[in-house]
């Protein structure tokens, strides 16, 4: 599942860009392990993916509708999404 990520540079802040509606745990771990303080995420950025809902990890086995709805497995997109981000955020200071 192709899900595209992005990353807006606004001086100290950084707005990592997610084209699908993300679960907040998702969203609160890349702040949490960003070495960035001013670190954020916007969703549904740049159109809109074919995944439905992300759930974090933890949530999935959780009979909710989003849960149910999403065409993604356990364990693949929470990890993606927050190093692929970490990864254009360094890749954004090394031209501080």
């Amino acid at each position: 599942m192709e899900i595209r990520l992005g990353l807006l540079r606004v001086g100290d802040v950084m707005i990592g860009a997610v084209n699908a509606e993300v679960f907040n745990p998702i969203a609160a771990r890349l702040k949490r392990e960003s070495p960035v303080a001013g670190t954020m995420m916007a969703t549904l950025t740049n159109g809109s993916a074919r995944s439905g809902y992300i759930p974090d990890d933890a949530s999935f086995g959780k009979y909710t509708f989003e849960v149910v709805s999403s065409r993604l497995q356990p364990g693949c997109a929470e990890s993606a999404i927050v190093n692929g981000i970490l990864d254009l955020i360094a890749d954004a200071r090394k031209s501080d």
